[in-house]
């Protein structure tokens, strides 16, 4: 692999799980170490640099490197820590003032004819939102969710990697985030956090 990491990203932009895993297992500790440094936090900076992997991949068709790889995830990972804790102050912002709201005013159980029609929408969006997943990520995700298979059990019975099926089910559940964000935000709302 060149400094750059061209050659590596270009076989990840082609989909190549390998190659993939290679630059998790390369990098993972050091941009770990990064994020805890910026937010304190060992499992935040765990979860952002899992973020970040989890956008690359997803978006690796969209992504310009102009400069190195290492160069281009370093400053991922500080841009996310640095956002993390801008969100984080507006969500605490946010959480403050939606407990002046009576939730009470909003029934939520199976009773709730709104509340039914809610839970359709919300279990179209997933089968429609796993169904677009690709081939070996959903895989993954259904022998997990399904089978309730361990992330070794998964890894064993496909030939790949614990790391691998790890990062996968986090793009897996990625996606099933954004696509059920709105849904996620109301039942905060209707729910009273």
């Amino acid at each position: 692999m060149e400094d750059s990491g061209f050659d590596l990203f270009n076989k990840i932009r082609q989909g190549d799980l390998a190659a993939f895993e290679l630059l998790y297992k390369k990098y993972y500790v050091y941009l770990r170490l990064i994020a805890a440094h910026i937010v304190k936090n060992p499992d935040d900076a765990e979860e952002i640099v899992s973020d970040v992997f989890v956008k690359l991949w997803n978006n690796r068709n969209e992504i310009i490197i102009s400069t190195s790889l290492k160069a281009y995830i370093i400053k991922a990972v500080q841009n996310t820590s640095i956002n993390y804790l801008e969100k984080n102050k507006l969500a605490a912002s946010l959480i403050e003032s939606l407990t002046t709201f009576d939730c009470s005013l909003l029934s939520w159980d199976s009773d709730y004819p709104l509340g039914q029609l809610y839970e359709k929408d919300i279990q179209k969006i997933m089968i429609r939102c796993i169904n677009v997943l690709p081939e070996g990520c959903r895989k993954i995700f259904l022998l997990s969710r399904n089978e309730d298979l361990t992330y070794s059990d998964i890894a064993r019975e496909l030939g790949i990697s614990v790391n691998t099926v790890k990062m996968q089910i986090k793009i897996a559940l990625a996606r099933l985030r954004e696509a059920l964000k709105d849904y996620i935000n109301l039942l905060l709302l209707l729910k009273g956090l």
